[in-house]
């Protein structure tokens, strides 16, 4: 038997061949257009039939924890890049030719096609078992799949609203109306004969809306004379004051929901990636965790493999780290889904590029807020000047929604003082912990090794987090109380890690080549602004990223907390109804909840810790004892090392360290193992 070629084992003849459009060849653009169309639709149905080939399985019984976790996710990014193709089509394929070609196809409907309709079924079978049956990570693996259908789903909408407005459906259906309808209808995704969909009101057999293999999630139901997603928008005018990734992303999400959205930032944005003044934090290590590099590619699809493509490092912890905690290695046999590593100037350089190009979105730099407009609870807009001007520059911009992202230094509560408004209560962690970054040139470490991460603890305050970043940099940032602070001068820095517990790190550095000088940052305390405490009637102001809630950076969870915030939001904003400011600012605080828990839970522990939020007493204590046996069992045992992980991940809350069966076993009846103080091997 002879070997297949590349054509023959893809069948490329025939798969070719499947193109069929109707339109007649004598009209070659708008028959391109509707080949572009068949296209898209065809690879999704065929990108759809290996999400049914890992659900199968999975609804077989044929999996363990292992194969369960990687179909899901696997099921997830597939279905994820279902919800790219939609956002291709739209893209690459204007409204006027889609019109044009649009009768060709008749009555054909996506309610025909049977791969979506068992995918719609399964998911929902697998969600029902997941609670009883499987581990608290599995039930959250199944969520974010559940959510991916959902995100598809919508975004399906979305492009029915762009390509139809308010035109009627295939079959002479009432198009984006019908689907709005169908968002809670599970009717509507039965077979054919079942009884709930006998019983509901007649219609066309063949009712569909505008994508002839696509379903649906409906839209918003107008209101006061808009519609959310329909074309017309449901706010006025937003401004996000802040233009960095909070900002950038909260715009994004924004912009599908209002006339105007309006970024004022203070910087100057360069065209290539680069530190900004106005981001401290920029020249420091960053991580975007497996969470925040969900939330990326469901609110940028695609950002992820561009990340990729510029040079961001992905790998496995602890798979490609050695991971030092409490007197040991972990063991790399149990590596997580990956996280990115990216810095900080190559992520907002491609976010922005992402949200800002061909978008609704005005963005004036070199402007700094000076205040907010309006009367106690009622925000009207925002006062601004040229950045370095004088008083007399002073504007005023008036917006339906205010949103503060401008970090840390955010000057909001300040602002709300200035007019006699409530002032939200602050809870506080302070350690007073100080860290340094370095960037430096250099082999990779032995045993195969992609970095380092040292965590510090009660016990050994001393901390490194060593990865690799685009362009063959690895960033090195070492931590220590306040009264241990890495040194500014690149020998002393160096020396400085031959403190670490261990000197796998140091001797590594010795060999490595500065690129640049040390750079210290000593804002690491955990801070929480309470806006969704002020009254409901609050009005026209949302706080989101560090402004709202700024953790401890060595704990790398600032990006992906903002990721989460913006996809908190959007899905607030998904209903039939604008929901309030209170609401939404509630919803975007319970998404940094788990970082917050993950944050102030460690730093409690430290010696000298200050605050109002530093958790204390006989419960805490008790809880301490708990998760000091959690970490004595995390570098040997696979089970409670992934359930940690997915707990500092933000992939689970941190009460299922304490809820599951299989953790609390494990924790409170088997010794943990052996530590060893050699570097681990994979």
């Amino acid at each position: 038997m002879t070997s297949p070629s590349y054509a023959t084992y893809l069948h490329l003849d025939e798969l070719l061949a499947l193109q069929r459009p109707l339109t007649p060849v004598e009209q070659p653009d708008l028959s391109d257009s509707e080949r572009l169309f068949i296209v898209v639709h065809q690879a999704s149905e065929t990108l759809l039939s290996q999400v049914l080939v890992d659900l199968r399985h999975i609804d077989g019984g044929q999996c363990g924890q292992q194969c369960y976790a990687h179909r899901v996710a696997r099921a997830t990014r597939l279905v994820d890049s279902l919800e790219g193709q939609l956002t291709l089509l739209r893209h690459t394929l204007t409204r006027e030719e889609f019109l044009l070609f649009r009768d060709r196809f008749g009555t054909a409907s996506g309610l025909q096609s049977k791969q979506f309709r068992e995918l719609f079924g399964l998911v929902k079978q697998l969600m029902k078992r997941a609670g009883a049956d499987r581990p608290a990570a599995d039930s959250a693996r199944l969520t974010g799949l559940n959510d991916a259908v959902r995100r598809w789903r919508r975004t399906h909408l979305e492009l029915v609203g762009h390509m139809l407005g308010d035109q009627p459906g295939s079959a002479a259906t009432s198009g984006m109306r019908f689907l709005a309808a169908r968002l809670d209808d599970t009717s509507a995704d039965e077979p054919a004969g079942d009884d709930r969909a006998a019983a509901a009101p007649p219609r066309p057999a063949d009712t569909e809306d505008v994508l002839p293999s696509l379903p649906s999630l409906p839209a918003p139901a107008e209101r006061s004379g808009r519609s959310g997603l329909s074309g017309r928008s449901r706010l006025g005018h937003v401004v996000v004051v802040g233009g960095s990734i909070a900002g950038l992303l909260t715009a994004h999400v924004l912009a599908g929901h209002a006339e105007r959205v309006t970024v004022l930032e203070r910087d100057q944005y360069d065209d290539t990636p680069g530190p900004r003044a106005g981001v401290p934090q920029s020249r420091h290590t960053h991580v975007l965790l497996t969470s925040g590099m969900n939330a990326l590619e469901e609110l940028l699809p695609g950002l992820l493999g561009v990340l990729t493509d510029s040079g961001a490092p992905r790998l496995a912890v602890p798979g490609d780290l050695g991971v030092w905690q409490a007197g040991q290695w972990i063991s790399r046999r149990n590596p997580s889904e990956p996280i990115m590593t990216p810095s900080r100037p190559l992520l907002e350089h491609h976010i922005r590029r992402r949200v800002l190009d061909g978008s609704r979105i005005h963005v004036r730099t070199g402007v700094e807020v000076t205040g907010l407009l309006g009367r106690p609870g009622h925000i009207t807009g925002v006062a601004v000047r040229d950045r370095g001007g004088d008083h007399h520059t002073r504007q005023e911009i008036e917006a339906d929604l205010v949103v503060d992202a401008t970090g840390r230094s955010g000057r909001t509560p300040v602002w709300l003082a200035e007019m006699n408004a409530p002032v939200p209560a602050e809870e506080l962690v302070e350690t007073g912990r100080a860290y340094s970054t370095c960037v430096f040139h250099a082999d990779g470490p032995p045993e195969d090794l992609s970095g380092f991460y040292i965590v510090p603890d009660a016990g050994q305050p001393l901390g490194a987090i060593i990865l690799p970043a685009e362009h063959d940099r690895w960033m090195v940032t070492l931590s220590g109380p306040r009264d241990q602070a890495p040194p500014s001068g690149t020998e002393d820095f160096v020396d400085f890690a031959g403190r670490l517990p261990h000197s796998a790190p140091h001797k590594w550095l010795r060999s490595a080549r500065p690129v640049s000088r040390p750079v210290g940052y000593r804002h690491t305390s955990n801070r929480r602004r309470r806006y969704d405490r002020l009254t409901r009637d609050h009005t026209g102001l949302l706080v989101v990223g560090d402004a709202l809630c700024a953790l401890n950076p060595v704990y790398g969870q600032g990006l992906s907390v903002a990721a989460l915030n913006a996809v908190a939001l959007g899905r607030a904003l998904a209903g039939d109804r604008t929901p309030s400011a209170h609401t939404l600012q509630r919803a975007v605080l319970r998404s940094s909840r788990s970082a917050w828990e993950v944050a102030t839970g460690a730093d409690s522990a430290m010696p000298g810790v200050t605050g109002n939020a530093v958790k204390s007493g006989p419960v805490a204590r008790l809880l301490t004892r708990y998760l000091d046996r959690v970490r004595d069992h995390v570098p040997h045992d696979p089970v409670v090392c992934s359930a940690n992980r997915d707990v500092l991940f933000l992939l689970a809350p941190p009460r299922t360290l304490v809820t599951s069966p299989q953790v609390l076993r494990r924790v409170l009846l088997s010794p943990p193992g052996p530590a060893s103080p050699d570097l681990p091997t994979p």
